[in-house]
């Protein structure tokens, strides 16, 4: 699928905001966020939150490629990239988790995020679901989720 998406004509990334991002992502966890955009299909992003469902302090870092972008009509003056990644999530202090009594935990997220971006001004909302896979201490799967947005400065 993604394969298909990055081949698709007229999908491609242009004209994004650059540099560094600033917001708020509301969901599993409910963060702050920052982002920097190397290029118009690079970027770099942290958070830092509290995952209301574990009971835990959340930090994550990703590596983000935009792969394509969803067509629109352009008097709409929106666009619409489409992103996957991978990247490093921790969660430590808080108390009591589903993965028995671990005091803290490190994984690998893998994102996915859609977003909508307006030609206009250098802002960027968007959902991102992360699957989770959390090797220690105890391997299990998890999940991460949210909708969110970013000003570029």
């Amino acid at each position: 699928m993604v394969l298909t998406l990055a081949a698709a004509p007229g999908l491609e990334a242009h004209g994004r905001a650059m540099g560094l991002g600033v917001g708020l992502a509301l969901g599993e966890p409910v963060s702050a966020t920052i982002a920097y955009r190397i290029d118009e299909v690079q970027t770099v992003q942290a958070l830092q939150g509290w995952s209301f469902g574990q009971k835990r302090m959340h930090m994550g870092l990703d590596y983000v490629y935009t792969v394509s972008e969803i067509t629109s009509d352009e008097s709409m003056g929106l666009r619409y990239p489409v992103s996957i990644g991978v990247g490093l999530r921790g969660r430590m202090f808080g108390s009591g988790t589903v993965a028995a009594q671990e005091r803290g935990s490190v994984g690998l997220r893998f994102p996915f995020c859609v977003g909508v971006e307006p030609e206009s001004f250098p802002l960027e909302v968007y959902f991102e679901m992360a699957p989770v896979w959390v090797v220690a201490p105890i391997s299990h799967g998890g999940f991460d989720g949210g909708i969110g947005g970013r000003i570029f400065f």
